[in-house]
């Protein structure tokens, strides 16, 4: 994703806080106005997460360890995971499969304390940790990313309606295609008919995606059409639709099954073929068959194994924070 001035820095004014805390885990979002021009953004800043949190919740997928904690960040951070899930969008111009995101910026120290005050409230003091940068040395110097998306107004948007969930079915298909595991599908992550919200994603060519055990990739791929076609049944009897003329996509159907004639779940994000637009293929390729991840362990090297063992004991607190990581469904 590209910054969204030529220095990714821009003045900002924050207009009016959009979403719910409650929910919203990875950010803060706020209605805004960029360098004093229309139109207004919706502008999505990111919390950090430290390395060891993603080691033990998204990372513990992996089959084999990533070579540093820097890796970690640049994968599983939900700002990363969101900007290269855009990214692709923007290179293959499908921005129309999910609410469309114009850039990055980074946040000033000043416009960090600003956000930070705002959230804090009248009565509240501003935290100077609310984005929680302290937490993960690696990114202690690092400004706040933030992405400026297309801002959805009404006076009564809502989620999505019967005349979205043709164009959510495509959508979701188009993202499988375009190499993109969305995994955080629910009905608040809607606004329009559009998704907002690609913070958990896994984009081709992703060490997830390739090291992974088969059986977790599999509930991995599941979890989409299966959340999709979830959410709008619980959305639409919530929202008391006619179900005599609502009717569920076919495909999505036969997805949520694993019934569909792509690969049962849909098309697998695995097939996407991101080699075409690699200046270097041949080191591209070698940094994610070898350069990414630790070496491989060899019979004998008593502290690679010990570390590995280790690993194996914490099986039970990295099942929990799966499980944990799972609840944002």
């Amino acid at each position: 994703l590209a910054p969204f001035t030529p220095t990714a820095y821009a003045d900002i004014e924050f207009m009016e806080e959009l979403g719910d805390r409650a929910v919203d885990k990875d950010s803060v979002v706020w209605k805004v106005r960029i360098n004093g021009a229309e139109p207004c953004y919706a502008l999505k800043m990111f919390f950090f997460h430290s390395a060891l949190f993603l080691d033990n919740t998204i990372g513990s997928f992996l089959t084999r360890p990533l070579a540093n904690d820097r890796l970690l960040i640049e994968y599983f951070e939900p700002f990363s995971c969101e900007a290269r899930a855009y990214g692709h969008l923007n290179q293959e111009h499908c921005e129309h499969a999910a609410v469309r995101a114009h850039g990055y910026l980074l946040l000033t120290p000043a416009q960090e304390r600003k956000v930070a005050a705002l959230c804090a409230g009248a009565r509240g003091e501003a935290d100077p940790s609310f984005f929680g940068r302290s937490i993960e040395p690696l990114i202690a110097d690092c400004p706040v990313r933030a992405i400026v998306k297309e801002l959805v107004e009404g006076d009564h948007v809502k989620y999505f309606e019967p005349r979205h969930i043709g164009d959510m079915a495509e959508d979701l298909e188009t993202l499988h295609r375009l190499g993109v595991l969305v995994r955080d599908i629910k009905a608040n992550n809607y606004l329009g008919g559009k998704l907002i919200d690609l913070s958990r994603s896994w984009t081709a060519p992703h060490p997830a995606l390739d090291h992974i055990l088969e059986g977790d990739l599999r509930r991995q791929r599941r979890r989409d059409p299966v959340a999709l076609h979830g959410c709008i049944v619980d959305w639409g009897v919530d929202d008391n639709w006619d179900w005599s003329v609502v009717k569920m996509p076919e495909e999505l159907d036969k997805c949520a099954m694993g019934e569909s004639e792509h690969d049962g779940w849909g098309w697998d994000p695995r097939r996407y073929e991101w080699r075409k637009w690699e200046e270097d293929l041949e080191a591209a390729a070698e940094f994610l068959r070898e350069g990414a991840f630790e070496p491989e362990e060899i019979e004998g090297e008593g502290e690679e194994k010990s570390e590995i063992e280790g690993r194996e004991e914490d099986k039970g607190e990295i099942e929990a924070a799966r499980e944990e990581e799972g609840g944002r469904e």
